[in-house]
């Protein structure tokens, strides 16, 4: 954290008794903002870019392209933007996604920019030398493919991945329960299949595969997918089911009929499974994916290598999460924000190490517990007729049964302690001025991630 970061230690400190020490960079666009994504290119003109779109409830949405001025005020004052608009397009929907070209092997000539709503879409941006506000100079954005499944009409799209291995490919999921690959180059569905019962709300391709990725949907569930093998797949993890008054109940909301429970219908209760909402799969790690339901306010992190239960579960958010996001250089840091206003980074170092831990200790007590339980059956008595064999006292065998049933418990407590997740509090915390939609970690310069609230983008210094 950098001396003159907007976070702060969540004890304590207030965010108004550090605002002289903020480092913040602000956008303030016309629209309310939904989507936002950084620039995955190095170069000095490119580093400091940003594509934003709006979410507006008319049939005409804009996609910008924002760029930080090289005028920019580095004492921050508030009222000022720091950023400047190079390019616009208009889109018919809100989009729910954006990503940059992942420039891994080299940089696409020009630069490519996606996003998804009702189609996939692809602009190719390319800076002229015409000038823009700020000191900028302006980008132009061509639309290079808008693609879909169908001719007439196509699913909404909900999300969206781009493979970092292999750049031609992207991953989409969708409303109608389908996940779909594409290939940039020659705009077609390379694959299409059923990956969950209901909506499919999010995807993302593995760290470090071009084949394996994990998909999150309103069945409450993440499916993990090997290209490679559709025939099967795995489900990771579903979300704990949460009671909900049955709507067939007649009597439901009089809380005269509940008495003795404070007007609670604890009797005639109905199993919901909420939804995932979103997914994120660690940039660096591919065991790890962090994902929140409907409504949570509780990010679980989930480990491919023991599916069923959430490993760690961050705890600090006072309202529904909105968006999460690793860190593009540490395995164990991810940041999320919600509707409380709040943005909180975590480290889970110490958790996954204190679970490593706790694996070992249940192992080490199954291995004690067995070998406890062969030694106590190959004293048993030979005869079958309840009267003791010579080699085993009676006083020997209780001995080792006793013990071979203490290992036993220790062992299933042991194990049952491996299957609670453990909770973290969030490291920082910053506090934004209204409820925060989506977020973005800057992957080449780490020490800024990038918040969208209402019609304002806030670029922050770790």
């Amino acid at each position: 954290m950098s001396s003159g970061s907007p976070f702060y230690p969540v004890p304590g400190v207030t965010p108004d008794a550090l605002s002289p020490r903020k480092e913040i960079c602000n956008y303030f666009s016309s629209y309310p903002i939904y989507s936002l994504a950084w620039s995955r290119r190095e170069d000095r003109n490119s580093m400091f870019r940003m594509a934003l779109s709006s979410f507006l409830e008319e049939p005409t949405n804009k996609v910008q392209i924002v760029q930080l001025s090289p005028h920019h005020d580095p004492s921050h004052t508030p009222e000022r933007p720091d950023f400047g608009v190079v390019g616009e397009v208009n889109v018919d929907y809100p989009l729910t996604k954006l990503l940059w070209h992942p420039a891994t092997g080299g940089y696409a000539q020009p630069d490519l920019l996606a996003g998804t709503g009702d189609s996939l879409r692809l602009w190719e941006c390319e800076q002229t030398g015409e000038p823009a506000e700020m000191g900028l100079h302006k980008t132009n954005m061509r639309l290079r493919a808008k693609m879909t499944t169908r001719a007439d009409y196509s699913e909404p799209i909900t999300s969206f991945d781009w493979n970092q291995v292999d750049p031609r490919l992207i991953i989409t999921s969708s409303i109608d329960t389908t996940c779909t690959v594409w290939d940039i180059e020659t705009q077609q569905a390379k694959t299409q299949l059923i990956a969950h019962d209901r909506e499919v709300f999010d995807v993302s391709f593995v760290a470090g595969s071009q084949d394996v990725f994990a998909s999150a949907g309103a069945d409450g569930s993440i499916r993990m997918f090997d290209l490679r093998s559709l025939e099967h797949s795995t489900i990771l993890y579903e979300a704990p089911a949460a009671v909900a008054p049955s709507s067939s109940d007649p009597n439901l909301g009089d809380a005269a009929y509940y008495p003795g429970n404070g007007g609670v219908p604890s009797a005639r209760l109905s199993s919901l499974v909420p939804p995932l909402l979103r997914l994120s799969c660690n940039a660096l790690d591919p065991n790890y994916i962090a994902t929140f339901a409907l409504d949570s306010h509780i990010v679980s992190v989930i480990d491919v290598r023991n599916p069923g239960t959430a490993v760690v579960q961050l705890v600090g958010h006072q309202a529904p999460i909105h968006a999460i996001s690793w860190s593009p250089t540490s395995p164990s840091q991810l940041c999320s924000a919600g509707a409380d206003s709040r943005v909180l980074v975590w480290d889970i170092q110490q958790a996954l190490t204190t679970r490593q831990h706790q694996q070992r200790q249940a192992l080490a007590a199954a291995a004690q517990a067995k070998q406890l339980s062969k030694l106590t059956a190959t004293n048993k008595s030979d005869y079958g007729d309840g009267r003791q064999s010579p080699k085993s006292p009676t006083l020997a065998s209780g001995a080792q049964t006793s013990n071979a049933i203490q290992a036993v418990a220790q062992a299933a407590a042991a194990q049952a302690l491996t299957q609670q997740p453990t909770n973290v509090a969030p490291s920082l915390t910053y506090a934004a001025r209204l409820p925060v939609n989506s977020l973005a970690w800057h992957q080449n310069s780490p020490e800024w991630i990038s918040i969208g609230f209402g019609n304002t983008i806030q670029t922050l210094r770790l």
